[in-house]
């Protein structure tokens, strides 16, 4: 059983991937809080997970501050970030803060899903639409370059 806890400030997002995810036979939603030091207290407190389900932005402690504490104090819980945001550089900050997968949650249900299995088999996942957005990243720089 994949024991998570979903970090997200608004309560519509929270309420929803809570329910999807504990509808998922090997899933089990442990906790959640509306942001980062709301998780840390989780945690303080002696609940256990396997992954950290935790947005980008939030108030009082956003989604990287919140990865580089859960990576130092709680080196056991794996931080997948959960967000709207596609750019390549929000991917490299988060998995350079400690996060071992990034999804999108405008994503389709199965790779979220699929994210969250294979992040706990050991895997980084980033989000098949942040990958393919990453390499077209470069390509209209390029082309406004040449004409």
């Amino acid at each position: 059983m994949i024991r998570i806890i979903v970090v997200e400030d608004s309560e519509v997002v929270r309420t929803g991937i809570i329910g999807l995810l504990n509808y998922e036979p090997d899933m089990e939603v442990v906790a959640s809080a509306e942001n980062g030091l709301q998780a840390i207290e989780l945690l303080e407190q002696g609940i256990t997970a396997d992954i950290i389900l935790a947005d980008l932005n939030m108030p009082k402690m956003d989604g990287i501050v919140l990865t580089e504490h859960i990576t130092a104090a709680f080196p056991k819980a794996i931080v997948v970030i959960f967000t709207m945001h596609i750019r390549s550089e929000f991917v490299d900050k988060a998995l350079n803060a400690g996060a071992r997968g990034y999804l999108l949650k405008d994503g389709d249900f199965a790779d979220i899903m699929e994210g969250i299995r294979k992040v706990v088999q050991g895997e980084i996942y980033v989000s098949k639409n942040v990958q393919r957005f990453s390499r077209l990243e470069t390509v209209p720089s390029a082309f406004n370059k040449a004409v």
